[in-house]
């Protein structure tokens, strides 16, 4: 009886020390096997109790998680058991308004995700609440909720660049390599060899200019295009890190977070052939093209996290050739202005009027640290 005390004391220990290490992380509920994925940043909480948290999905699929970087949460410790939970440039508390301050705690089976207000207490937990046969018996993509007692436990799997890596998929085999976008809402580094990140600088109506990042962190919100080696994921991968750096003042990519149709969760824009263009390949070259209905969520939306060469004139081609691109076109302002919005470190966007507590920031494209 002892030995088994000691080993339980010794599990909620390593439990708890883990939960206490800020860091990158996926999240797993330990009864469906599904991972946390946030697909959208809108929910409610009202003070009757009721909670939407559907926003953030679970997904079964460990491949898919590992190329979604909405798999990607950032867990901050704020003060005791309460953290930060942010992913996509939103968080957890985002999603029901900022009155659930998401508590993490070690449990037998896990961790807890719960939170009070108004007198209320709700723990997150996957949709389902029944104990299966198998695994296969749970549909591979699902959301959160309010949970009961079975199906609230959480286990922390910290990213890493073994199993539980986030990597890119190409989009396209173009000029003897394989070439993939990415909008994240997270900085990072790429960790496999041959990667190589671009963006690109100027635009025509026939060509576009790509220019080689040499910075070594990719700052959060970035749209960027990945030169890998490989078409597996796996040997392409990228490191998530809390530095940041600056954008560059010209990048004519656009990309968005979310495409999601789920009722009451629409958060998605719709494609337009007229005026925007993705990459791919023509005759071994890169391009940016029209998108063809295969490539788009459900036939005509952009893709999540994917990027685009965006606003382009009615007079542009319909297939755009890597070159000089020196006859700027785009609609879209060259220098990017100021807006004084002030983020934190993984690109969270903090509410107007509220007074960040002490740590580091980034303003203007800057870091600032706040005393």
């Amino acid at each position: 009886m002892k030995k088994i005390f000691t080993l339980a004391m010794m599990s909620a220990f390593a439990l708890g020390a883990m939960a206490q290490s800020n860091g990158f992380y996926h999240v797993q509920n330990t009864l469906t096997k599904r991972y946390m994925v946030l697909v959208d940043n809108q929910g409610t909480a009202d003070t009757s109790g009721n909670v939407d948290m559907e926003a953030c999905n679970t997904c079964m699929d460990l491949d898919e998680v590992s190329v979604h970087p909405g798999s990607v949460f950032y867990i901050e410790n704020i003060s005791g058991t309460a953290y930060n939970v942010a992913a996509q440039g939103s968080n957890l508390a985002a999603l029901t308004g900022n009155r659930l301050q998401v508590q993490i705690t070690a449990g037998g089976e896990g961790y807890e995700l719960w939170g009070s207000y108004s007198g209320i207490t709700v723990y997150i937990g996957d949709a389902e609440n029944k104990k299966p046969r198998t695994d296969d018996e749970y549909q591979t993509w699902s959301y959160i909720r309010s949970a009961g007692s079975k199906n609230r436990y959480w286990k922390l799997h910290q990213i890493d660049n073994s199993t539980h890596y986030i990597g890119i998929k190409p989009d396209c085999q173009a000029a003897g390599a394989y070439w993939g976008t990415m909008k994240a809402g997270f900085s990072y580094k790429l960790h496999s060899s041959g990667m190589e990140a671009y963006y690109v600088d100027a635009v025509d109506n026939s060509s576009f200019n790509l220019k080689k990042w040499t910075n070594d962190v990719i700052p959060a919100t970035m749209c960027v295009i990945i030169k890998c080696s490989s078409n597996d994921p796996a040997k392409n991968i990228i490191r998530p890190v809390t530095d940041n750096v600056s954008e560059p003042e010209v990048n004519k990519l656009s990309g968005r977070y979310f495409d999601n149709g789920s009722t009451g969760h629409v958060n998605r824009k719709e494609y337009d052939a007229s005026s925007m263009r993705t990459i791919g390949e023509d005759g071994g070259k890169l391009v940016f093209k029209k998108a063809s209905s295969s490539e788009l969520t459900d036939g005509k939306y952009c893709v999540h996290n994917k990027c685009y060469l965006m606003d382009l004139p009615s007079s542009a081609a319909s297939t755009l050739v890597e070159g000089s691109g020196t006859g700027i076109v785009s609609a879209k302002q060259d220098i990017k202005k100021a807006d004084n919005a002030i983020y934190t470190l993984n690109g969270v966007k903090l509410q107007q009027g509220v007074t960040p507590r002490p740590g580091v920031y980034i303003q203007n494209g800057k870091k600032v640290v706040i005393k």
